[in-house]
């Protein structure tokens, strides 16, 4: 799963070229190919089913027919003929629509006495017509398995984490657009965060000596090898939890730095601050903890720290959330009545990452099968495991959006903005959305860095083994399901050359007797007038009816004239010497 606001680069994918899809339910094999070619591959399969559904139609016509006219023939005070729907039926094998027709059509006729065996076709063959538009409605989307193709290893691009200020300073400038991409994307994929992302409502916890509310407030995500999009793997998963909660301890005291307040913290041992002096609209700051700490495993628990430099900004409206809560502006001059107090809380937060695989645990920096039995890991994608997740992302993508990452920031006028609606769980909410939505692109904004970057910041993944173990998504490719390419057409040249060792090496080939050319020709050669389009000065079709019972199979009495009746004994006594032939055979 990836949340892309931007186009997947053409040359960061390979089509016309096999790989493993990403699936729940485990990798299938595919092809990657253009989609403006999956498209019309899709509608040619379409018609493969249709030819398909035809052919199966015809060997069951065909046994069916066979066998009812040998019933008839065996059967005491049956003469040797056939009703006419017995040569509409095969005649019309090919449009199942068509057959149904007919069919309902003799059922309907007054002089057509209805037989059981009318029924059981009717109902035969609208079986058939509605399994042969069900499978024309659900096999063709089968094909396409999603917009995906597996990843081009030249476009992929890993920086290294160095520590000195011009490296650090690069890096945060290759960075920033993955962050700003995540955020982005929170508001488009609401729902689907929702069902993703859990975060606990707001939890009152206790009160300070100034009367203060302390909250805490929870939130949890896994990301699968599918949602990174790992060609292998699937069931890896990487299962997030944190929890985070107002802390006023940090807070040291307020001074005035002319023309403003200032007010200062102490976080993890350095002296932080917080003033207008950081700009009109809120903004935060977010600092790592000194080392991990022990959590669901030994070193899986990791400590973060928000200062909210919200103090002093003003407000259309009033504010109770511990970041946002106002005082009333004495001697107000503006349109704003309200401004943020001084001696706001940081947010102190901790956060797991445990990697799970088929019951086993382990931490980012030993994917290896050695805690996770059966997961054989490619050197690139542990390095990229290990570079871009080594730390809460959460933390990475909030340090990376910089006056961005507050949602309260967003709601500012003119440098005023509304703390009456803005609260620390609609700022944190987003963040945890974005965190999400970066740690399942982090396999794929590996291709979206810009071309030159490795001018800037060398690569860290060249001539690294799997470095292309997984996919990315673009509506310009599409994966195509190998299962189905393969097995449709199998079939239909399975069930092509089943039907026609059928209707020509075994008794059931006197079934094409019935065809109509067959049929037409016979008749002719029986009576030379007969005509079916003129009326003059041959025979007609009418008057040829007129003649024949086809049912019985016999003359009117009414005319002694040579007719089409004796052709149409003559195709079931062809089917009855046939018949008699291979008893004698058998015998």
């Amino acid at each position: 799963m990836v949340f892309s606001s931007v186009p997947q680069p053409r040359d960061t994918y390979l089509l016309w070229k096999r790989f493993s899809f990403p699936s729940k339910n485990g990798p299938k094999s595919a092809f990657a190919v253009p989609t403006w070619v999956a498209k019309q591959l899709n509608s040619a399969y379409s018609v493969m089913l249709g030819m398909l559904m035809a052919q199966v139609w015809t060997i069951i016509i065909a046994i069916v027919l066979y066998y009812l006219l040998k019933w008839r023939r065996k059967k005491k005070g049956e003469s040797k003929s056939f009703p006419p729907l017995v040569p509409v039926l095969w005649n019309n094998r090919g449009e199942l629509l068509g057959s149904f027709m007919e069919t309902f059509k003799c059922t309907q006729e007054k002089t057509e006495r209805i037989r059981i065996w009318m029924v059981g076709i009717l109902f035969l063959v609208l079986v058939a017509y509605i399994g042969q538009t069900a499978l024309s409605i659900i096999v063709p989307p089968l094909i396409i398995l999603n917009n995906t193709a597996p990843v081009n290893p030249n476009a992929v691009y890993v920086p290294p984490v160095k520590h000195d200020n011009p490296s650090t300073a690069a890096l945060y400038f290759l960075e920033v657009p993955a962050a700003l991409r995540a955020i982005g994307s929170t508001g488009s994929a609401k729902e689907l965060l929702d069902q993703r992302v859990t975060i606990t409502p707001t939890e009152t916890l206790g009160k300070t000596s100034d009367g203060e509310s302390i909250i805490g407030i929870s939130y949890s995500y896994n990301v699968t090898g599918v949602d990174f999009g790992l060609q292998k793997y699937p069931e890896l998963t990487l299962s997030v939890s944190g929890s985070c909660v107002t802390d006023y301890s940090p807070f040291n005291k307020t001074t005035i730095s002319t023309p403003y307040v200032v007010d200062w913290y102490t976080i993890y041992n350095k002296t932080e601050s917080a003033s207008l002096f950081d700009g009109r609209e809120p903004v935060a700051y977010f600092f790592p903890g000194p080392h991990l700490i022990k959590g669901a495993l030994e070193t899986s628990n990791a400590t973060w720290t928000v200062l909210a430099s919200s103090t002093q900004r003003s407000s259309f409206t009033a504010g109770t959330d511990p970041w946002y809560l106002t005082e009333t502006i004495p001697n107000a001059n503006t349109d704003t009545a309200y401004r943020v107090r001084s001696a706001r809380p940081v947010l102190s937060c901790w956060e797991d990452n445990v990697w799970s695989y088929k019951g086993h645990n382990s931490t980012f920096s030993e994917l290896n099968s050695t805690l996770l039995p059966g997961l054989e890991l490619s050197q690139g994608v542990q390095l990229i495991f290990s570079t871009h997740l080594y730390q809460p992302m959460i933390l990475t993508v909030g340090s990376h959006l910089g006056p961005s990452a507050l949602l309260s920031t967003t709601t500012a006028i003119s440098q005023i903005f509304d703390a009456g609606t803005s609260s620390i769980r609609n700022d944190l909410s987003r963040l945890v959305q974005a965190a999400f939505i970066a740690t399942s692109n982090v396999m794929t904004d590996t291709t979206l860095y810009p071309s030159n970057s490795d001018q800037t910041l060398e690569n860290m993944v060249i001539g690294l083994i799997g470095v292309d173990d997984f996919v990315v998504w673009s509506p310009d490719a599409s994966a195509l399901s190998m299962t189905v390419l393969i097995t449709i057409p199998s079939l239909l040249v399975g069930v092509w050359l089943l039907a026609t060792l059928l209707l020509f090496l075994t008794p059931v080939k006197s079934i094409n007797n019935l065809d109509s050319g067959l049929m037409f020709t016979a008749i002719k050669q029986e009576n030379p007038d007969f005509d079916p389009v003129h009326n003059k000065p041959r025979a007609t079709l009418q008057e040829i009816s007129n003649d024949i019972d086809v049912e019985k199979g016999s003359q009117s009495t009414g005319d002694n004239k040579k007719g089409p009746a004796q052709t149409t004994a003559a195709v079931i006594t062809s089917i009855d010497a046939e018949n008699d032939h291979n008893e004698e055979v058998k015998n």
